[in-house]
């Protein structure tokens, strides 16, 4: 079974995520804050990441730099996540 980890602050919209592609079949895990999924990365692993840029905490962007300097989790794909809109964002 194909697990994700989604990592989303807004709780209404993690539980949607996961409500989702549970009912689809993947294997999901919610975290609500950067250092909770920076210490789950280090325990578990996943096939999939979905990941907000702003969390509490630490951020996306310097979770995904950690995720990309370590050969275990260099290779799992991520999509980030985020409610910013302008182009540079």
């Amino acid at each position: 079974m194909i697990r994700i980890l989604i990592v989303e602050d807004e709780i209404t919209i993690a539980r949607l995520i996961d409500l989702n592609l549970s009912a689809c079949g993947y294997e999901c895990t919610c975290e609500y804050d950067g250092l909770a999924a920076a210490d789950l990365l280090e325990q578990m692993s996943f096939d999939l990441i979905l990941l907000d840029i702003m969390l509490p905490e630490e951020d996306g962007i310097s979770i995904l730099r950690k995720l990309r300097t370590r050969p275990d989790t260099r290779k799992i794909p991520v999509i980030m996540l985020t409610a910013k809109g302008t182009e540079y964002d």
